[in-house]
């Protein structure tokens, strides 16, 4: 069964989040074989609002509440560019994460990043969704991601159809990096998102 798009709440002020003492689940995704959902559909991504994007200087924190882009919308021909001119993924630096924030529309980053995630096997999402708990730092924000089966499911592409990304990043990262590179370039990736789209990744998990 699909989760259904959240609007997630504005963010608390930041001593409200101090919570001391509040482990970190990371037991919730442990049972990766489960197939007791294998029939359900793909859980659908959150939509991304082609505002320009904010400052993506700050910590990761509470995601902030962002206007969904309808299904129906037409996409306009800046998120259907071709990306054929992407600089290769390249670690630990490369040009590639300044063409992701500079060159690419908030649709074509999500785009990238449902695309990443489809490609890798379950025990990858679940190092991915560790990773990510680390990064974010916050248990009361990290402990509201679901576990589960269903977490781990593919996402939903045709939410952004037509959405152009680059898919020789796809082919490289499904087929020559190892677990611990990909985590690499998914934090990367996260952490160059202003705080709207990183309430989108977000609220795709809860």
């Amino acid at each position: 069964k699909n989760r259904s798009p959240l609007v997630l709440p504005p963010p608390r002020p930041a001593n409200s989040f101090e919570v001391a003492g509040m482990p970190l689940d990371y037991s919730k995704w442990d049972k990766v074989g489960d197939d007791s959902d294998d029939e359900a559909k793909p859980n659908k991504p959150k939509a991304a609002a082609p505002a320009k994007p904010a400052s993506r200087s700050e910590p990761a924190e509470a995601p902030a509440p962002a206007p969904a882009l309808a299904q129906s919308e037409d996409m306009s021909a800046e998120h259907k560019r071709p990306l054929d001119d992407a600089p290769d993924i390249e670690l630990p630096e490369g040009a590639w994460t300044k063409y992701y924030t500079e060159s690419m529309t908030a649709p074509q980053r999500m785009q990238t990043m449902v695309h990443l995630w489809n490609s890798a096997v379950q025990e990858e999402r679940v190092d991915f969704l560790r990773h990510l708990i680390d990064i974010i730092g916050n248990p009361q924000i990290s402990n509201r991601i679901k576990g589960g089966q269903e977490i781990l499911k593919d996402l939903d592409t045709s939410f952004y159809d037509g959405v152009t990304y680059p898919a020789k990043w796809v082919d490289n990262f499904k087929d020559k990096m190892p677990t611990a590179d990909k985590k690499v370039v998914f934090e990367k990736l996260f952490k160059s998102l202003d705080n709207q789209e990183r309430g989108l990744v977000l609220g795709t998990l809860m």
